[in-house]
């Protein structure tokens, strides 16, 4: 089974983040990169288990995303390929909390297949 997250795209982080705090009243955690983490009950964010995130917009975040957790990258990548689908960059450590890769699906959607790094 998998857990489903988001990631929404923004220009300027900070703007983005005011308007879904003001707007829907969500709550957000800024890491120590240029991500934030939000959590849409409003509730202080927990950083291991976010709603999802604002990230800057970037060649494949163009749109929002559906994040994935997944046990192992590198394994349901292939799968990926295997079921016509395209990896679009390399597996990428995120600080301490896991490991990203972004990939499309059979009909071009872009998704993130996250890792957590098991503490």
């Amino acid at each position: 089974m998998s857990r489903v997250k988001f990631e929404l795209p923004a220009d300027d982080l900070g703007r983005a983040t005011a308007f879904y705090r003001d707007v829907f009243g969500w709550s957000a955690q800024q890491l120590p990169f240029d991500y934030v983490l939000v959590g849409t009950d409003g509730e202080p964010v927990d950083v291991a288990d976010a709603d999802g995130g604002i990230s800057p917009r970037t060649e494949f975040v163009q749109g929002p995303v559906l994040i994935i957790e997944v046990p192992a990258i590198d394994a349901v990548a292939s799968k990926v390929v295997a079921a016509g689908g395209t990896v679009l960059n390399a597996k990428e450590r995120v600080g301490d909390y896991g490991f990203s890769q972004y990939v499309k699906d059979s009909e071009g959607t872009v998704l993130c297949l996250w890792e957590s790094v098991q503490g």
